[in-house]
C-alpha cells in the first residue's frame, strides 16, 4: 500500500477512536463524576472534565452550575460568567446563576452591569447583600498636589469629591465636584490684566449616567461643567458625552463622543477604548484608549493602562498618555486637562490598597512634561495624588 494511504488510514482510525471515546460518556456518568469532584473541591479537575463532557455532547444545567462555581472558586470570574450564561440559556430565571453572575461581575469591577441580575435574586440574598434598588453606592475624595520646576508657574492643587448612586437596578449616576487652584505669571496672555499674578480658582461639576440595556450592552451619557477664571476673564466650559459599551467575558469595548466648548473654542473628541482581563480577574488587566480630536494641530492621543495584583489586596497600575495635547478629556470625561501650557507627555503609577471589601486607598505619582504657552521651551510637573473611597 502507498505510504500516504497508510498515513491517511492511520489518522482516520485515530479520529474514529476519538469520536467513539467521546460518545461513550453518559449522563449518569458525567453527573456522578462532576458531583464527586464538586464535593471534593477539585475545582481545576472539575472544570477540565466538564469541558470534556460538553465536547462529548453531555451538556446539562447541573454540570454548568458546577463548572461555573469551580471557575468562581478559582477566581476566574470571566469563565464563571461564561458557564452561568449557559445555564440561563435553558433556565433564564435560575437564581443561583444570577447570584454568581452578580458576584462575578462585581469582582471584575463592573458593579453597574451586575445590577442586571438583581431582580432575579431571592429576598434572602438581597437582604444578605443589603441591596436596595435606590441607594448610595459609593463616596470618595481625591487630592493631588502638583509641583513644577518653572518659576512662573506656582504649584497647583486639585481636589475632588465624588458620589455614586443606584437610581434603579439598571440606572446608575456618578457625580463629582472638584477645584483646581494655581497662580501663574504669563505675559503672552492677551486681554488678561495683572499678568504677573494670574489667579486660577477653577470649579468643576461632573455627572455620568450609566444605563444597562441588557447583560452585555450599556449606554453612557455625561455632562462636565468647568468654571475657569483668569483674573478679569472668565470661561464657562460645557462638555457633553454620549457612548455605548459592549461587555464580553474577557474584554469590553467602548465608543464615545465628547462635544462642547473649552475656553470659548469648540471641542470635539472621539474615543475608542478596549479593556481586557486575560486571566478572567483583576490579577492582570489593561485599558487601551484611542483619542481623536479632529481639526486640531495634534489630533491623536493614545492612553495605555496596565494593572496587576502585587500581593493580597494591593494592586499596582501604570499609565501613560502619548501625544501632545492642550485640551484633553480622559476617563469618561471625568478629568479635563485645559491648562494654557501644552502637555508633551503624561505618565505615572498608582498603588491601590483594598481594606476589607469596601474601602480603597490609592496613592499615585504622575510626571508631565509641559511646553510653555506659545513657546518651545519646556518644564516638568510632578504630582502626588491620594484618594480614599468607600463602596456600600
Amino acid at each position: 500500500m502507498h505510504p500516504l494511504k497508510i498515513i491517511a488510514l492511520f489518522i482516520g482510525i485515530l479520529l474514529s477512536i476519538h469520536t467513539i471515546a467521546q460518545t461513550t460518556l453518559t449522563y449518569d456518568e458525567v453527573n456522578t463524576k462532576s458531583y464527586a469532584l464538586y464535593e471534593k473541591g477539585s475545582w481545576k479537575e472539575l472544570l477540565v472534565y466538564g469541558k470534556e463532557a460538553v465536547e462529548a455532547s453531555q451538556d446539562f444545567t447541573l454540570l454548568r452550575l458546577r463548572m461555573g462555581y469551580a471557575a468562581f472558586m478559582l477566581n476566574n470570574f470571566s469563565e464563571a460568567i461564561n458557564q452561568y450564561e449557559h445555564v440561563l440559556k435553558n433556565d433564564s430565571y435560575n437564581s443561583s446563576a444570577h447570584y454568581y453572575l452578580y458576584l462575578a461581575k462585581t469582582n471584575l469591577n463592573k458593579s453597574e452591569l451586575a445590577g442586571t441580575h438583581i431582580k432575579y435574586l431571592s429576598k434572602e440574598i438581597i437582604e444578605q447583600e443589603r441591596i436596595k434598588s435606590f441607594a448610595l453606592t459609593s463616596i470618595g475624595v481625591e487630592v493631588s498636589y502638583k509641583q513644577t520646576d518653572a518659576l512662573t508657574r506656582d504649584n497647583p492643587i486639585y481636589t475632588r469629591l465624588h458620589l455614586g448612586n443606584r437610581l434603579s437596578n439598571n440606572v446608575y449616576l456618578t457625580q463629582s465636584v472638584a477645584t483646581y487652584n494655581q497662580t501663574l505669571n504669563e505675559q503672552l496672555l492677551v486681554g488678561v490684566t495683572n499678568k504677573n499674578n494670574i489667579s486660577i480658582n477653577q470649579f468643576e461639576y461632573y455627572n455620568k449616567l450609566t444605563i444597562n440595556l441588557n447583560t452585555k450592552w450599556q449606554l453612557k451619557a455625561g455632562y462636565h461643567f468647568v468654571y475657569t477664571p483668569f483674573n478679569n476673564l472668565v470661561f464657562n466650559n460645557n462638555l457633553f458625552l454620549a457612548g455605548i459599551k459592549y461587555n464580553s467575558n474577557f474584554f469590553d469595548v467602548q465608543a464615545d463622543a465628547i462635544v462642547g466648548n473649552v475656553n470659548d473654542s469648540s471641542f470635539n473628541q472621539y474615543n475608542l477604548q478596549l479593556g481586557y482581563y486575560p486571566l478572567g480577574n483583576l490579577n492582570v488587566y489593561g485599558f487601551s484608549t484611542f483619542m481623536l480630536k479632529p481639526n486640531t494641530a495634534n489630533s491623536f492621543n493614545f492612553k495605555q493602562v496596565i494593572g496587576f495584583k502585587l500581593i493580597k489586596n494591593i494592586w499596582l497600575e501604570a499609565n501613560a498618555t502619548l501625544g501632545k495635547f492642550t485640551n484633553l478629556a480622559e476617563n469618561d470625561m471625568l478629568y479635563l486637562y485645559n491648562a494654557i501650557d501644552a502637555n508633551n507627555f503624561k505618565g505615572g503609577v498608582v498603588t491601590h490598597f483594598l481594606i476589607g471589601k469596601k474601602t480603597n486607598i490609592n496613592l499615585g505619582y504622575t510626571f508631565e512634561q509641559r511646553q510653555f504657552y506659545k513657546r518651545t521651551t519646556t518644564f516638568n510637573q510632578h504630582s502626588i495624588t491620594g484618594g480614599l473611597s468607600w463602596k456600600f
